[in-house]
């Protein structure tokens, strides 16, 4: 009995390694549409975000700029140790940055304006998009945000009466590098109704699906005096967040149209 007995649990246990072993073939054979597929799943959950108010705008660029350079979510006023990293001309954020304590481990959406660059032919109802997302001083990245606060006095003041009459700019710009290449630019062509594209009415941006990536974000600040060709004193604050794009998607941001998901950036 007692060797039926040993038999009976060494074929048990040799059928339990075999499903084993079936079960993981299984799963390494369906592993890449399962990852597609959290990969659709967790596009379409912040499509859902993206598309919830009107206008459509996304993250907020500088706020995520800050949020990593504080590593607080929420900031008041600035420390002191905070006021002593600004003054440093150029850092990076560690490798090993938490991103779920200042609630950035998510799909982020960054929604650029494009101006120039779509063609539309009413006559074969055709969408042309040939744009480039980065800004003409910075090749390789893609400019996400750009404010100028502060008079200039071009054509107004000497060099030596800029500062003292308050000609003082700051320009805060926020850029993304997308992944280890440089591509910054969409093109595509795409059918579109007319009917759909009078209710665009022109009103045309890419959204862009990131994740953060290492090393996350990088700033610098530059500051230049006053000249005789720009009579201002001018500081400028560059920070470029590194993300991975999962997606880009052409849409109105007025009516939270989505009029294609299949763009892709190019060089």
């Amino acid at each position: 009995m007692s060797n039926l007995k040993s038999r009976l649990i060494r074929l048990s246990a040799a059928c339990a390694l075999i499903c084993i072993q079936m079960a993981a073939h299984a799963a390494s054979l369906q592993g890449p549409p399962a990852a597609a597929s959290a990969a659709s799943q967790a596009v379409s959950s912040a499509a859902a975000q993206l598309l919830a108010a009107r206008p459509v705008v996304g993250d907020d660029p500088g706020a995520v700029r800050d949020t990593l350079a504080t590593g607080r979510i929420h900031t008041k006023s600035p420390t002191l140790t905070e006021r002593l990293r600004d003054l440093i001309p150029a850092r990076q954020m560690p490798r090993d940055l938490d991103l779920a304590k200042v609630g950035l481990d998510r799909q982020l959406v960054f929604v650029v304006p494009v101006s120039y660059g779509v063609l539309y032919r009413s006559q074969t109802h055709s969408l042309r998009i040939d744009a480039d997302l980065a800004d003409e001083d910075a090749p390789g990245v893609i400019l996400l945000k750009k404010s100028i606060t502060g008079p200039s006095g071009r054509g107004l003041v000497v060099a030596a009466e800029a500062k003292v009459k308050g000609y003082v700019q700051q320009i805060d710009l926020v850029e993304l590098k997308a992944g280890e290449s440089s591509k910054t630019k969409v093109r595509a062509h795409l059918s579109l109704s007319p009917d759909a594209f009078a209710k665009v009415d022109g009103d045309f941006a890419i959204a862009l699906m990131c994740d953060l990536t290492p090393p996350y974000l990088n700033e610098r600040r530059e500051h230049s005096d006053p000249t005789d060709d720009e009579p201002t004193d001018i500081t400028t604050r560059t920070s470029v967040l590194y993300t991975e794009v999962r997606a880009v998607w052409l849409i109105s941001p007025q009516t939270g149209t989505v009029l294609s998901k299949n763009l892709h950036l190019s060089n």
